[in-house]
């Protein structure tokens, strides 16, 4: 998943000065023109359509109870009965706004299914567990059992030389560590091996496993029909095979006996897409969450709380005065927990079916996980300042992470980066040169003493403790971090989507001076940290209502206001002249500063 790493917070004198900026900018456009609606005032909190964590919360619980009544077919499993139920639940809530048009795309998963993996020796049957893709055996295969061995003595079989004494037809053992699981498949298959299993080697003490335990994180790469058979055993098991391996005679090596049981098999499953009525649809704001979880647990963080957050956004969504200038599209994906299928199927299909339509696409934001219990304030890191990405990232995604960091700190709500790694549905659509972004308050990365101080937590540990696990339940999703992700996700739709939106701060401009700040920066959080993660869920969740509603006068009356622009007399034009002075005397005397000092 996503790594993350602490900057420091921007000052306040930072803040200010965009504040003033922004009121300059706002205050020369009502010169030119009156527009049909006017943009936040400067001292006002940023548009966010209404959106609170209550409304996610909604949601939540609706496809948290899904979840649950369906623990003994898999949860909510991308081709399980708890996805469907989830699924029309959604497309339920997305008909019933009135406000988009919902559908079905359906595409195909190629699947497996496992049956017995053991190997039998000497009378003892060692159970075993499969690799993803690897090639099954038909009925039981009996063989010589053997080790590849390298210029060291290990049984790595990394090399195909490891392989040089290795009879064709053996069942050959060998051990984790150095390379891919597929390499050492790979090289076994090319010296004509029978069967394979690799076995688990010695793990470090924080994985938590023990000798006797199956060797996890089991795939192999792409299923490839010329290889061996094979599948995996644990340390314990693989040790004892090895030395009796060993202790054989080079004339009557040991036999053993292999069952790899699996069937290879093609599902259908189907992502649930919805686009706004309103909006241009030669431009369009994808805004996606993958809606299936693991087979181990309910998954009301991952990825319920993504999902609950796009059905919450599109009610408010609906419920805004001033229509959306923009088509929006909303898509909730299947599959992405076995490799991000849904999402990769519908970029696909575009670019099958209609391929001038990605150009109509001109931002994707994803939400994938926004309830963590030990949670931080994450932001994909588009302009690298903390992190170098490991993919292209497309032009405009430094535009979409500034709406986000913007967003934050004009509230005043510290934030980090997070990697820009293209590890969940925005990869398919980054890998075509669509720009992305999002937010995540991480999973399974170590909480860090200055994050903890941040955002309260503890530090030391898992950032969600329940992830992947039986334990993603409601009762462990944080409510401070819904209440902190919801309003910042409306903030980002309604920023991309409606014209009136103010555009995200400039970078300074090269070469002009930067005078000193009138303050030293602020190195403490302006809040004190959230307490530690909600443990038992909260009989009525009440979070606190974000400040502005929704445009020209949303859902609670905030927001944009109409400008009465053929009222005679009006007082924009005046309004604006200050406005404008202001703004060019803050523009005299102070730069915006950058907002990423890495620490």
């Amino acid at each position: 998943m996503h790594r993350h790493t602490l900057h420091s917070p921007p000052s306040r004198v930072r803040r200010a000065s965009a504040l003033l900026a922004t009121g300059a900018l706002i205050g020369g456009g009502l010169l030119v023109a009156p527009a049909a609606f006017a943009a936040p005032a400067p001292d006002a909190a940023p548009g966010d359509l209404g959106l609170t964590g209550a409304d996610v919360m909604t949601h939540l619980t609706e496809l948290s109870d899904i979840s649950e009544s369906f623990a003994a077919d898999g949860y909510r499993v991308w081709n399980g009965p708890g996805y469907e139920a989830a699924a029309a639940y959604a497309e339920q809530v997305l008909e019933g706004t009135g406000a988009f048009t919902v559908s079905r795309q359906s595409f195909e998963v190629p699947t497996t299914e496992f049956g017995e993996a053991s190997l039998t020796v000497a009378g003892t049957t060692y159970t075993g567990s499969h690799f993803d893709l690897s090639e099954g055996i038909d009925g039981d295969y009996t063989a010589p059992l053997a080790l590849p061995t390298d210029a060291d003595g290990a049984h790595l079989g990394c090399e195909a030389g490891d392989f040089a004494t290795v009879p064709a037809r053996s069942i050959v053992l060998v051990q984790r560590g150095i390379c891919t699981f597929e390499a050492k498949i790979d090289n076994a298959t090319a010296a004509g091996a029978g069967a394979v299993f690799v076995y688990n080697n010695e793990r470090p003490p924080e994985e938590g496993t023990t000798p006797d335990d199956q060797l996890t994180n089991v795939a192999s790469g792409p299923r490839d029909e010329n290889d061996s058979p094979a599948a995996t055993l644990p340390q314990a098991s693989g040790d004892a095979v090895a030395a009796l391996i060993v202790a054989a005679p080079a004339d009557a090596p040991v036999e053993g006996t292999a069952v790899i049981e699996k069937q290879f098999l093609v599902t259908e499953s189907f992502n649930v897409i919805a686009d706004s009525v309103a909006g241009d649809p030669d431009d369009t704001i994808v805004i996606g969450a993958h809606l299936d979880g693991v087979a181990e647990g309910p998954g009301v963080n991952d990825n319920g709380s993504g999902s609950a957050a796009v059905l919450a956004l599109a009610e408010r969504i609906a419920a805004s005065e001033t229509p959306n200038d923009k088509r929006i599209r909303l898509a909730l994906w299947s599959a992405e927990e076995v490799g991000l299928l849904g999402s990769t199927a519908y970029v696909d299909d575009v670019l099958a079916n209609d391929p001038d339509e990605l150009n109509r696409i001109s931002a994707y934001l994803n939400y994938d996980m926004i309830g963590s219990e030990n949670f931080t304030v994450g932001v994909y890191d588009a302009d690298e300042s903390t992190f170098e990405a490991p993919v292209e990232i497309p032009e405009g995604s430094v535009e979409i992470e500034k709406v986000y960091t913007d967003y934050f700190d004009a509230i005043e709500q510290p934030w980090i980066d997070t990697e820009y790694s293209g590890r969940s549905d925005y990869q398919a659509f980054i890998d075509n040169g669509i720009p992305a972004g999002g937010l995540f308050p991480g999973a399974d990365d170590i909480k860090t003493e200055e994050q903890a101080r941040l955002f309260g937590g503890t530090a030391g540990v898992f950032m969600d403790r329940n992830y992947h696990t039986v334990n993603d339940t409601l009762a462990n999703v944080n409510r401070d971090a819904i209440n902190i992700f919801a309003p910042a996700i409306g903030h980002a739709a309604f920023a991309l989507a409606w014209d009136a939106a103010v555009e995200p701060s400039p970078e300074p401009t090269p070469g002009e001076p930067s005078p000193e700040p009138t303050t030293e920066p602020t190195t403490e959080p302006t809040v004190a940290p959230t307490a530690e993660p909600t443990a038992e869920p909260t009989a009525a969740p009440s979070p606190s209502p974000s400040v502005t509603g929704g445009p020209a006068g949303g859902p609670r009356g905030g927001g944009l206001a109409n400008t009465g622009s053929d009222v005679e007399g009006s007082p924009l034009p005046a309004i604006g002249l200050g406005m404008l002075a202001l703004g060019l005397i803050v523009a005299a005397g102070t730069v915006i500063a950058r907002r990423r000092t890495q620490q």
